[in-house]
């Protein structure tokens, strides 16, 4: 009998070993030894909390309370995500929520998928997954592929590039057609975000433990 638990035991801790916990001070140097000090506030207040389940010895992982981790398609999407590598995430964040840069020949993507977007931060590349809310579901689409003619790509429910080397072409086009034409949709998305006619905040952050 007591070889049997060993052996189960023994099984089992591939599984143990996956996840870990951490302390407030652990998790708080992490986020100081990733440039990530600006979230630290979010953690304290409980706003961001440790995914235990899902945090390793490699990789520290700490999610929203509350945020929708959506997984939609884009005509019926209320919430839009972006991963972004740190200093952007720092750069968005200090800029109150309402300006992501939109650097020369970017595609600044955004896709209605939580579970497709979280995968562009790893271990090797932090970062952080942004949530967009809007007024209701599909009311991005309409504004840009119903009542304009922007073409959008089919990756994770549907992707929208915001840059000047994202979807903006095909908005130009057509009897709906931009008119003056556009350089890109980051600037209207921007312009929402200042308004707060869409809303953004911090859903999830992946951290290097190891540096």
């Amino acid at each position: 009998m007591k070889r049997f638990l060993f052996f189960i035991i023994l099984a089992l801790l591939p599984n143990i070993a996956a996840a870990d916990t951490m302390t407030s001070s652990d998790i708080v140097n992490t986020l100081k030894r990733n440039n990530m000090e600006v979230l630290i506030p979010m953690y304290e207040k409980g706003i961001l909390v440790l995914d235990s389940k899902n945090t390793t010895v490699n990789a520290m992982k700490l999610v929203r309370n509350y945020a929708a981790f959506a997984d939609a398609e884009a005509k019926n999407a209320k919430f839009w995500y972006r991963g972004m590598p740190t200093q952007q995430a720092n750069d968005f964040i200090n800029s109150n929520y309402t300006r992501l840069e939109l650097p020369d020949k970017s595609f600044v993507g955004i896709a209605p998928r939580f579970s497709y977007v979280m995968q562009y931060v790893t271990n090797s590349d932090p970062g952080v997954v942004f949530e967009f809310g809007t007024d209701s579901e599909g009311w991005l689409y309409k504004q840009w592929s119903v009542d304009h003619p922007c073409q959008i790509k089919a990756e994770g429910g549907g992707t929208y590039g915001l840059g000047p080397s994202g979807t903006y072409a095909s908005c130009n086009n057509g009897p709906n057609a931009y008119k003056p034409k556009i350089d890109n949709l980051g600037g209207m998305f921007n312009a929402w975000l200042s308004n707060n006619t869409i809303t953004a905040k911090v859903a999830y952050v992946l951290a290097n433990r190891k540096l």
